[in-house]
């Protein structure tokens, strides 16, 4: 007999079987599953609900079943499969005790959330060692000179550290929301049952506790019927993914013979079947395309969500692959970043080269001519437009369209005379310079910027703590959890 459909409805129809199943997802959920069943039965054992020796040999007979079980599409997924399993050890008079008082809904929203937020904790620990070989990259090019770019044009000298600071600092927010989200994950539905939570004189609480779990999704049918949690998590990788594509792409244009900024590593590269002369930059380009995979994740998830009444329906069940792709896409793309970005050679000479061809000190120009010659700024935006639209159609460059016609510009526009001396073009035109002088908070001047830099690594140090803490907690309440098992044990055996 199908111990789940029992006498209610005939055989399934095999195709339907495996067009249901879950199997497929709940791979990820077994070790889960295996530990929330343990641990309701212990509760219903330490309530009297169930009978010691029996509740007992449930939980051996749950500890025998291997974290990498091979499950029947034909039982629909995990949760019925392990039962199925002890039945078969135990017998139905022992083993129909194990979903007393509980339900396939509640105990799978549990299981999701138990995996899903050891992603998190793995998942932000991966990133905090992607934001320490950036902040070492900028320790080592705070003086390092290149264009700051808007629109992909020259736009005002910065440091390569301040840039990939600002990759940083995004990567740190992306930390941030996934710390946020871990406190709504860690909550447990476990005692909400179908949706109506149960007769019997359960202790959520304890069950709760024995779980790692800092609280209860309180409303039993807001607990089964819920997954904006998940959505939540799924959104944070989707923003991750983004801000890492967006870095990824960056590489890829610099690493062009255009730009020619940075070199990517040869074993984070690959070659042409027929252009011999080729590297491309592959693992970039491939974060970009599965950024996209996530994306798509999230509107898949809040597509299946928008339309569902409460409170359990079987299309959550279909939310769930969502869940564990986009987790293990960001994973493996933080990781696969950090390796490569270890490697990447940036060309100093060359960004000083890109600062130096252009016109890119004419900012610091009109600057210079609002503070020494008492122009307003609109006006000196004006002037130095003027300048700049003559000099490149004359092919000269700042520096000679300074000295030449910049005094003719302003006294045509203001009637004013001023010399163009030495000093002012010296301050104006030397990049480094250009650079230290923006010292204001949050600025590309390498003090600044060192200084912004050792925040961050405090920062990141407080992260690493964070996230130790809550593995802490979890392997607490794991042995927690053993010793009562322990003391159970001895209980029985003194009984015998």
């Amino acid at each position: 007999m199908d111990i789940l459909r029992g006498e209610r409805l005939s055989e399934f129809s095999p195709d339907a079987a495996e067009y249901t199943s879950s199997i497929d997802s709940d791979k990820f959920l077994i070790p889960s599953v295996i530990k929330i069943n343990k641990t309701h039965m212990l509760m219903l054992m330490k309530k009297g609900i169930v009978n010691l020796d029996e509740g007992y040999r449930c939980i051996q007979a749950l500890e025998d079943i291997p974290k990498d079980m091979i499950m029947s599409p034909k039982l629909e997924d995990v949760h019925m499969n392990i039962e199925a399993l002890v039945i078969e050890k135990v017998g139905e008079s022992v083993g129909g005790q194990l979903n007393l008082a509980k339900s396939r809904n509640d105990q799978v929203a549990t299981a999701i959330r138990m995996v899903l937020r050891d992603f998190i904790l793995e998942i932000a620990s991966s990133l905090n060692r992607l934001r320490e070989v950036i902040l070492k990259i900028c320790e080592e090019h705070l003086t390092t000179v290149m264009p700051g770019y808007t629109h992909l044009q020259h736009a005002q000298p910065i440091t390569l550290a301040h840039h990939l600071l600002a990759h940083h600092d995004a990567l740190m927010r992306d930390g941030e929301r996934l710390k946020e989200a871990y406190k709504r994950v860690n909550l447990s539905p476990m005692g909400a049952c179908a949706l109506a939570t149960t007769g019997f004189k359960i202790d959520r609480e304890m069950v709760a506790e024995f779980l790692g779990f800092d609280g209860l999704v309180e409303n039993s049918i807001d607990a089964v019927s819920t997954r904006d949690f998940a959505v939540e998590v799924i959104s944070d990788l989707a923003i991750l993914m983004t801000d890492l594509s967006r870095f990824s792409e960056e590489l890829v244009l610099w690493s062009t013979q255009e730009f020619s900024i940075a070199e990517m590593p040869d074993d984070y590269s690959s070659t042409s079947s027929i252009m011999p002369q080729k590297k491309n930059p592959v693992v970039a380009e491939l974060i970009r395309a599965k950024a996209s995979k996530v994306h798509g994740n999230l509107l898949a998830s809040l597509s299946i969500l928008k339309s569902l009444p409460y409170s359990y329906n079987l299309d959550l069940q279909e939310l769930t692959h969502s869940i564990w792709d986009s987790c293990q896409i960001t994973l493996a793309s933080i990781n696969v970043f950090k390796n490569m970005l270890e490697k990447v050679k940036f060309n100093k000479e060359r960004l000083m080269e890109l600062v130096k061809s252009g016109m890119i000190m004419a900012t610091e120009l009109a600057d210079t001519l609002v503070k020494e010659q008492k122009l307003s700024f609109r006006t000196s935006h004006r002037v130095v437009g003027m300048l700049v639209k003559r000099a490149l159609k004359e092919g000269k460059s700042l520096e000679q369209a300074i000295k030449e016609d910049l005094g003719n510009i302003i006294k045509e526009n203001t009637g004013k005379s001023i010399n163009v001396s030495e000093e002012f073009l010296r301050k104006v035109l030397d990049p480094v310079e250009n650079v230290k002088i923006r010292s204001v908070k949050g600025g590309p001047s390498p003090d600044e910027v060192l200084r912004m830099i050792k925040e961050r690594w405090k920062a990141l140090k407080n992260d690493d703590e964070l996230i130790m803490k809550k593995r802490e907690s979890l392997k607490f309440a794991d042995e927690k959890f053993s010793k009562e098992i322990l003391s159970l044990k001895e209980v029985i055996k003194t009984r015998k």
